[in-house]
């Protein structure tokens, strides 16, 4: 089997889908997996989720991106008016997985040191990461923070990126848990924390994989699935 690349969508803390997509995936060390960010927050696993993740490193190509939650955590170490901002956006999740009650002093050295290792974006020949948009004129270098980790995707109104390499994003909620298909730009956060799906998808063949946050898997064979590949292979 040829080495794929496999994106996936905003996993907050929702390690039982996070389990159920890769259990359907079957990443090999020839694969490279790329976690669009915002593992951290809002679920109630978050603890289980980056230890998945850090087991996932010894048996694939592991790229995490850093999220807009993963930046309010990190920065909420050295401030506590913005510790207090995080847990009201769902950090007090991250912190009651730890510890009931928990502090963000309870989060180990080495969950820390995963976050730390999350990167802006991924490039490869074909395609951009970022966890929730990108500046259509500007190299991924030169991408404002902000962008990158904040700015809402808006279907009316976008722009493919001068590059001509397709985007993939979280970020942006598909509350009815379709991926939003932009042709230049695929947005897959389904929104898994609210009874939506986990998705992971094969950047070259566009064929997806769904998971709710209770491990169920959505049947590969439904229609939105269908139209979407088709509509893959008809560009």
């Amino acid at each position: 089997m040829p080495a794929r690349t496999i994106a996936i969508g905003d996993i907050h803390g929702c390690v039982h889908a996070l389990d159920a997509v890769l259990d359907m995936v079957q990443p090999t060390l020839d694969d490279t997996v790329v976690v669009l960010g915002d593992y951290v927050d809002q679920g109630w696993d978050v603890k289980s989720t980056i230890e998945r993740l850090i087991e996932l490193e010894s048996q694939t190509n592991l790229v995490h991106l850093l999220g807009n939650h993963e930046e309010m955590l990190l920065a909420s170490l050295t401030c506590e008016k913005t510790c207090r901002y995080w847990e009201n956006c769902g950090g007090a999740r991250t912190l009651s997985s730890y510890r009931l009650g928990g502090k963000i002093s309870d989060i180990p050295s080495d969950h820390l040191a995963f976050i730390y290792r999350s990167r802006p974006y991924y490039e490869t020949e074909n395609c951009i990461f970022s966890h929730a948009n990108a500046e259509p004129d500007l190299t991924m270098n030169r991408q404002p923070p902000y962008v990158l980790r904040w700015k809402v995707l808006e279907p009316d109104a976008h722009e493919c990126h001068y590059s001509g390499k397709t985007l993939f994003v979280g970020h942006t909620e598909q509350r009815d848990g379709e991926v939003l298909n932009l042709g230049c730009i695929q947005g897959i956060d389904t929104a898994c924390w609210r009874n939506g799906w986990l998705t992971a998808i094969d950047v070259n063949d566009r064929h997806f994989w769904q998971a709710s946050r209770f491990g169920q898997m959505r049947e590969a064979d439904e229609p939105a699935l269908a139209e979407a590949v088709s509509a893959h292979q008809a560009e």
